[in-house]
């Protein structure tokens, strides 16, 4: 994958450059070309492979505890997934961050290489850590997506302060906002109607009591999931095993929405995601008594995959 300031683009004709100049472009293009193919491969590699399982995942404070320094329910995971499913199923990681703050996370917690990445909300699928984004989930949020418009609203709203430019991304708008209770249930209402007067379609998510985001239409991790499963049931079928999903906060909420599948809210989730997991309580939601990693290790065993 080649951020964009770093992306090759290939010619149709190569112009006349110096002689000098040319082969290395030649060189380039080839790379490039080579590089997309490579991408490709394996994107057909994981959907057309029989998984008997698959696991998808939030980052902070669902996968990775920040406070805890030593990672030590991190890396049980980590031994308890090569030992136990790393062979035949899939490893799915769905986060708000995008690529860039992602890689940043890597450096930080001894993460395991994912099959599958999710970033920026759904917005953002990559079926390996340094692919380029899927472009058929791209172009499917493209319809009826006014970026600018949405942009224009959060503006007008002076509790919405932008988060780093990162973080904005093509079918993805995120805020700070430092409201609490009522007073920020009272800025989502005015940003949704906002919205709606300008006729925008777009869906506004509220997360870990201080995030906000606004999505295209057809977005979100729930969405971003539904999209891989289908893809993943037209090549070698769905996991015999099923799908678990785990997180703790709003944005991991359509996770669990999605049909038929397990979820794992760990023990320190927010009030949007317990809320929704006491609504819709059944066998398939599991709520942890263990924080993070450690929920997750809790989950595996309840539901007996392990």
């Amino acid at each position: 994958f080649f951020h964009d300031s770093h992306k090759f683009r290939m010619q149709s004709v190569v112009r006349a450059l110096p002689c000098v100049l040319r082969p290395t472009r030649l060189v380039q293009a080839t790379q490039y070309s080579r590089r997309i193919s490579q991408i490709a491969a394996m994107s057909a590699d994981i959907l057309q492979k029989k998984h008997r399982f698959i696991l998808v995942s939030d980052l902070d404070w669902t996968m990775v505890d920040h406070d805890d320094k030593e990672h030590a329910a991190l890396n049980a995971f980590g031994m308890l997934w090569k030992d136990k499913f790393a062979a035949d199923s899939l490893l799915v990681f769905s986060t708000g961050r995008s690529h860039a703050l992602y890689e940043e996370l890597r450096e930080e917690a001894p993460l395991l290489v994912p099959d599958v990445l999710v970033c920026s909300v759904g917005t953002e699928i990559f079926f390996e850590t340094a692919g380029e984004a899927d472009k058929e989930w791209s172009a499917e949020l493209d319809r009826g997506w006014d970026r600018e418009g949405a942009l224009a609203a959060a503006a007008a709203i002076p509790a919405l302060k932008p988060q780093d430019a990162s973080e904005q991304r093509p079918h993805k708008l995120s805020y700070h906002l430092a409201a609490k209770g009522e007073e920020a249930e009272q800025v989502i209402n005015e940003l949704e109607s906002a919205l709606k007067g300008k006729g925008i379609s777009a869906k506004v998510i509220y997360s870990g009591g201080a995030d906000v985001d606004i999505l295209a239409a057809g977005a979100s991790k729930g969405e971003g999931l539904k999209f891989l499963l289908k893809q993943i049931e037209k090549g070698a079928g769905l996991p015999e095993d099923g799908v678990m999903v785990c997180g703790d906060s709003g944005n991991d909420v359509e996770l669990f929405a999605v049909a038929g599948v397990r979820g794992c809210m760990v023990s320190n989730a927010h009030p949007e995601l317990r809320k929704y997991c006491d609504e819709h309580a059944s066998d398939n939601i599991f709520q942890a008594s263990k924080r993070c990693a450690g929920g997750i290790v809790e989950a595996l065993k309840h539901f007996k995959l392990a």
